[in-house]
């Protein structure tokens, strides 16, 4: 295989990569919210993920200066938590779900490569999707993190209210 075979296989990986990980997040927005309603063992919060956990690897200023590209395909953007509400926090919480499945499911979109690439350029394309993804995942699992907080502070004030009054 020459040098410029490798170029070709790397451009076709990357458009590989990108084009499944962009059909991805182009029908999340079409999942039933009843799949994410509730946490799974990809989505769960652990205990490790504290704030402080999180402000020490710099997820906040990392998230202003990615693109979030919630809405681009009909779903919701998650720059601004809508509501303080129980319902509003559940439902942004639905769509956080939902981006760390689009993340987590396009850290794989180099599987197919297997087929038809060389071992050393499959694992690059593994490296690539990763790398890509790791970012916009931490974010989120920073988010799901503080939102599942949230929404469990503004579930015992509800509760709190309905027993006071």
């Amino acid at each position: 295989m020459t040098l410029s075979d490798y170029i070709l296989l790397g451009v076709i990986d990357i458009a590989v990569i990108a084009g499944l990980s962009i059909g991805i997040g182009a029908t999340a927005p079409r999942w039933p919210d009843r799949w994410l309603r509730r946490d799974t063992w990809i989505t769960r919060p652990r205990g490790w993920e504290s704030p402080r956990f999180f402000r020490r690897l710099g997820t906040a200023s990392l998230a202003t200066r990615l693109p979030e590209f919630g809405s681009l395909f009909g779903g919701r953007s998650k720059r601004r938590v809508p509501g303080r509400d129980v319902e509003s926090l559940q439902d942004y919480l639905v769509e956080v779900r939902r981006a760390i499945w689009v993340h987590v499911l396009s850290m794989f979109t180099w599987l197919p490569l297997l087929a038809f690439n060389p071992w050393g350029l499959s694992v690059a394309g593994a490296v690539i999707a990763v790398v890509i993804n790791l970012p916009f995942l931490l974010i989120l699992r920073g988010n799901n993190a503080r939102l599942a907080r949230m929404l469990q502070a503004a579930q015992r004030s509800n509760e709190k209210g309905r027993a006071d009054g």
